[in-house]
């Protein structure tokens, strides 16, 4: 794997990136685009077609996104793109309609030309580009599912989206155009380990359940309207939302920001008799006081609201540390002993590095500063995007979706 970082983000630079790559042999390109190379282009979509087009009709498979920000050796940029050239065999499926009910069967029939050497388990990790406004999610984590089911993979992957929007746009990247409200999956012969962690915990013990949902939207939290019932508990253990929960109501950046980020909802997952609970975060309050989440929570399902615990902020940012620790410690020992060439590749959520940023800290120093000490030898290690929800394949063979989670890791480097 080669990795290769502009720092401009203007896709007559991602274009020229793409083409040194070319020049070395590699025709498989992951690309992590900034989001502030684009926020001011009206024409990025035609541009991007364009790059895109020229690459494939030259044999050049590219796929990957547009998120809020991407990193490099553990340093943000705002602008810019990450490019990893990628020489082992790849096979490409990009979907665009996530509400097909066949979407696993259409899945398959794209996969026929690869069908034996999966079933011979040639290809080991899967990475996974989706959008972080799309409709229908959920169905692309229960295809992921039905999929590892089949073919026992490594999944790590990220949901794309630009913060200046915050709404279904055109940000991830096939090997022929640029879509939204779909997905790219890409299939590799690289060996990976993989690890996940969050750091937050119960607000209280009790849990709750989801009694009304419209498709992303959830309507009812043990049959009160979304927003009251988790307003109330929140605003009974946070004295200053309370204060400011009218004011922070009318900005969705500030209830993004100040409130959801803070105080995510926890889905209950049981196994072998312990609790654990993934991640989803609020993005929006919809109308009739709902809450709107980037896929969709089904009916009846069970959770909890979490905070970070600590009295100080000093003592909630060690839980994150901790926690990406944690993943990346999980990530090497889930990784092939045997092989020595590998490369740390992070999906984090865009909700991390508000939560960071929210209490005066440096999310650099916060999230990565461990992992970038311990790869300092390597250059370009870690690498990755902020995303809009982070996507793992789990112990116990199944897949998951997050928010505001680290999902870390550890690359076969070839």
């Amino acid at each position: 794997m080669k990795v290769l970082v502009d720092e401009i983000g203007s896709f007559s630079n991602l274009e020229k990136k793409i083409g040194d790559l070319v020049a070395d042999g590699y025709r498989n390109i992951m690309v992590f685009h900034a989001e502030g190379g684009v926020d001011s282009d009206h024409k990025y979509k035609q541009k991007c077609d364009k790059t895109l087009i020229s690459a494939s009709k030259n044999d050049v498979r590219i796929f990957g996104g547009i998120f809020p920000g991407v990193f490099d050796n553990g340093k943000l940029m705002s602008k810019g793109s990450i490019l990893a050239g990628i020489k082992s065999d790849v096979h490409v499926i990009t979907l665009e309609n996530l509400n097909n009910p066949d979407l696993y069967k259409n899945i398959e029939q794209m996969l026929a030309p690869i069908s034996d050497s999966l079933g011979k388990k040639e290809f080991k990790t899967l990475f996974v580009f989706g959008d972080g406004f799309g409709e229908n999610n959920l169905n692309l984590i229960n295809g992921l599912n039905q999929l590892v089911k089949k073919y026992p993979l490594n999944v790590i992957g990220g949901l794309t989206g630009r913060d200046q929007i915050k709404a279904s746009h055109y940000s991830i990247f096939t090997p022929v155009k640029i879509i939204q409200n779909g997905a790219v999956l890409v299939f590799t012969q690289l060996e990976s380990g993989i690890g996940v962690q969050h750091g937050w915990e119960p607000l209280m013990d009790s849990e709750l359940e989801i009694t009304k949902i419209n498709d992303c939207f959830v309507e009812e939290i043990n049959g009160v309207p979304a927003l009251d019932f988790y307003m109330h508990i929140i605003t009974s253990e946070d004295e200053k939302i309370d204060r400011m929960q009218e004011q922070l109501l009318k900005d969705p950046n500030a209830f993004f920001s100040q409130i959801a980020v803070k105080y995510p909802l926890g889905l209950v997952r049981k196994e072998g008799g312990i609790k654990k609970y993934i991640d989803r975060t609020p993005i929006s309050v919809g109308a009739d006081k709902s809450l709107q989440f980037s896929a969709q929570i089904p009916a009846g399902t069970k959770v909890s609201i979490l905070h970070l615990k600590g009295n100080t902020t000093q003592e909630q940012c060690s839980n994150l540390t901790r926690a990406v620790k944690k993943a990346y410690k999980e990530c090497q020992d889930n990784f092939p002993e045997n092989i020595k060439k590998r490369r740390v590749i992070i999906m984090d959520c865009f909700g991390r590095k508000n939560t960071v940023e929210f209490m005066g800290r440096n999310y650099n120093d916060i999230e990565f500063k461990d992992i970038a000490e311990d790869q300092k030898d390597k250059n370009h290690s870690p690498i990755g995007p902020l995303t809009f929800g982070e996507i793992s394949s789990m112990p116990g063979n199944y897949v998951e979706l997050h928010n505001k989670t680290a999902v870390v890791g550890l690359i076969e480097d070839v």
